[in-house]
């Protein structure tokens, strides 16, 4: 979906670009956004501007301020600044961490 504004409520999106991404009790593949909103949800990919979650599950967050109402849980928080309880399983540092050792590992398998 591409759209100046999208409001998703008990359903889900594969793809959504849009100045405004907003998600209620629903799923997101990924959201490319300005200003990208997220309730009770889950989303794979989320690239904003700025980010608000309630009580949500995110695969991977970029973005330049998050800012979190409940326990969010993040596998990969990329952003400037966060406010709000938020549990990332990685930050950028643990990221790039296990993006080196997943690269130097791939390339001694690709070896044999």
């Amino acid at each position: 979906a591409e759209a100046d504004d999208i409001a998703v409520s008990i359903g889900g999106v594969g793809l959504a670009r849009a100045d405004k991404v907003s998600v209620e009790m629903g799923g997101i593949g990924l959201a490319i956004a300005d200003d990208a909103r997220l309730s009770q949800g889950f989303a794979r990919f989320m690239i904003a501007r700025e980010a608000s979650v309630e009580q949500g599950l995110i695969g991977t967050l970029i973005t330049g301020r998050a800012t979190v109402k409940r326990t969010t849980g993040v596998f990969l928080l990329v952003a400037g600044r966060v406010d709000g309880p938020v549990k990332a399983v990685l930050d950028w540092r643990g990221g790039l961490a296990f993006g080196a050792a997943f690269g130097l590992f791939w390339a001694l398998l690709r070896r044999r």
